[in-house]
């Protein structure tokens, strides 16, 4: 069966899609204490609510770094380039820093571990113009996969919001 989630296009925020919105300026007090600037959003699917810290902030684009594995995963297995979770890469006997990379991984040990070759290998089987249809087609953040089909989330010029983020999973 085909991922019906990229049919799913994103509605506006906060624009009829939610029953509530929830702001909790108490929660200031975490990023307070240990002296870093931050958000908090949590989606509710069950109640179709947002809870949140710091909104304006919610909506700024980021780099998604990690969180674009699961928009890489989802592509890897809609255009076939793994027919499941199962499929094993062979690790490219690169020493890294992160022991756990170090070996052969599949789709669940390359999540578990963040194994960002991993996931730089599959956006190399994708390619470029496949990626960008499928972020096109979602609307993906800002949608522009500039600065290597292998580091564009990493390093490149792709920014998503974590409002962009939960319409996406959603």
């Amino acid at each position: 069966m085909k991922l019906s989630l990229f049919l799913l296009l994103a509605c506006g925020l906060f624009s009829g899609c939610t029953e509530s919105a929830i702001d909790h300026p108490e929660f200031e007090r975490y990023f307070r204490q240990y002296n870093v600037g931050g958000s908090f959003l949590l989606y509710d699917l069950r109640n179709e609510s947002h809870t949140y810290y710091n909104l304006e902030r919610c909506k700024k684009q980021f780099i998604p770094a990690s969180t674009f594995k699961i928009f890489n995963s989802l592509v890897a297995l809609e255009t076939g380039v793994v027919k499941d979770e199962t499929v094993v890469l062979p690790w490219d006997g690169v020493h890294r820093a992160t022991a756990s990379w170090n070996q052969d991984q599949d789709m669940a040990a390359a999540i578990k571990n963040s194994t960002v070759w991993f996931y730089q290998e599959l956006a190399r089987r994708i390619g470029e113009k496949n990626m960008q249809r499928y972020i096109s087609l979602v609307h993906y953040g800002n949608m522009n996969i500039a600065g290597g089909i292998d580091m564009f989330w990493l390093t490149g010029k792709l920014r998503v919001s974590q409002m962009e983020q939960i319409q996406f999973l959603r």
